[in-house]
Order: structure tokens, then sequence, then C-alpha cells
């Protein structure tokens, strides 16, 4: 029960349109918004196809409604743990789809197993001219800041965050404080490469520090967004807006929500 009702605080629903309701009020109150649906680790190419439908479905209705709406896509949904090829075939379609509709898809990061099959995807959509595509990276990896170095050329579309997934033990920072450090080298490394910059961070600190380091780089408001998770920290956001920040929303939806709203409790307090 419990967990129920932290549901209905983190999630935009469990319907495609509860979902799209909401980014239309997060619309109206200036947030721009990242919609995503539940789902990771499948385990056939039926389901990998079946999220892939279901998140072409969600760029028409964002069409349709005329929503300020990315799409998130993670690729262990669309079947990267069981054919790499596959997951690139549906990836290619989603970002292609996108690019007519003139909207974006940002490729969520996970496990950090995953990492170099990720930047490797990433890599085949930019060689095929799709630069709007995005790319989350986590902090808390040692490799985060040379993975930056070496996708500089590409001019990247990245969002840095602390990292939400537990990775192994050789590839984590080991404390708290030196991920912050390390999240700050690398807003600091992509002022001098990336087209877009996500502040991906509820920590209000680390959100000025970044500020501070995009303006001292010459950055302005249309090279960074701040992406918060919705239900995590509303009064930020609207103090953020009445700022004239920009603010980016992420809106998970769907029936599988469970292991998301329970990272998000474990979690409260470090982002």
């Amino acid at each position: 029960m419990l967990m129920r009702r932290s549901a209905r605080h983190l999630i935009g629903g469990e319907t495609l349109e509860d979902a799209c309701e909401l980014c239309a009020r997060l619309n109206a109150n200036g947030e721009r918004v990242t919609l995503g649906l539940f789902g990771e680790y499948v385990t056939s190419e039926r389901e990998a196809r079946a999220i892939a439908a279901e998140q072409r479905r969600s760029l028409e209705e964002i069409e349709m409604r005329g929503l300020d709406a990315a799409l998130s896509v993670k690729l262990s949904a669309l079947g990267l743990e069981l054919d790499e090829e596959l997951c690139f075939e549906l990836l290619l379609a989603l970002v292609s789809a996108a690019d007519e509709k003139g909207n974006a898809v940002l490729i969520d990061m996970e496990s950090s197993s995953a990492t170099d099959a990720t930047l490797r995807l990433y890599r085949r959509l930019r060689e095929q001219g799709h630069d709007d595509v995005g790319l989350a990276l986590q902090a808390r990896l040692w490799r985060t800041l040379d993975d930056i170095e070496a996708l500089a050329p590409l001019a990247p579309r990245i969002s840095v965050c602390k990292g939400g997934y537990a990775p192994a033990p050789e590839d984590e920072a080991p404390s708290g404080g030196l991920v912050r450090e390390r999240f700050l080298r690398a807003i600091s490394r992509l002022a001098d490469c990336a087209s877009l910059i996500g502040i991906s961070t509820h920590d209000r600190d680390l959100i000025a520090e970044s500020r501070c380091l995009l303006a001292l780089a010459g950055r302005g408001e249309d090279d960074y967004e701040i992406q918060t998770l919705f239900g995590v920290a509303g009064e930020l956001e609207s103090e953020l807006v009445r700022a004239g920040e920009p603010v980016r929303v992420y809106v998970p939806y769907g029936e599988d929500w469970y292991s998301y709203v329970s990272r998000r409790m474990a979690r409260v307090g470090t982002q």
C-alpha cells in the first residue's frame, strides 16, 4: 500500500494518456518534459518489439497533443542484452521517427556493464546523421570523464547525473564527495564540447555550481537544461522556472513501475 501511494506521486500514471495529460500541465507551468515508458531487461524479442511499438505511439501522441516532450529510451528494454543488432534496429527506428517529427530521443544510461554497448550504438546513430539524440552519463563511474573526452569531437548532447544504478565496485568512484567533484568536472569539460548539456540532479548546490561553470565558459540558457524527476523536487522546479531557467522533468509511466519507485525511495536525498 505504501509503495502504491508513493508511485502516485512519482509516476505519470499507468497509461500513456494519463502521462500525456500530466505532461501538458507541466508544459503549461513552463517545464519541458522527457517521457519514458517503464520496462527494463526484456527476455524476448517479442517484448522488445512491443515496448518499441508503445514508444512509437508515445511519439504520435506527443505530436498530436503538441507537447514539448522528448522521449527517453532504456536500451535494456529494446533487447540490448538479447541481441545488440535487434536493439539497434528498434532504436534506429525510434530515433528516425523522432527526427521526422522534429523531436529528440535521450538514451538513458543503465548498469555499468552496458556502457560500452550503449556508447557503440550511440556512435552508430551519429554516423548515420542522427545528431539530436542525447545520451546520459553517470558521474559515479570512473570512466565517464574519459568517455566525454572520446565523444567530444561529435559535439554530443549529454546529460550528467550522479548515477542511479549500482555499478561494479571497480567502476565506481568511492565517495560522495568525489562523485560531486567528478560531476562538476564533467560539466566543465562538456562546456567546451557539447551541443546541449543536461544538469541532472536535485542538489541545489550542485546545480548552482554547474550553472556558474557554464556561465564562466560563456554558455547560456540555450546550451543547457536542468533535468529533474517528476515528484521529487517540485518546489525546486518552480523556483527555477520563475528564475527563467530551462527545466526538463522526466515523467515515467506504465504498469511496470515497482522497480523504479523502489530505486527512487531508496535514493531520496542523494540526487
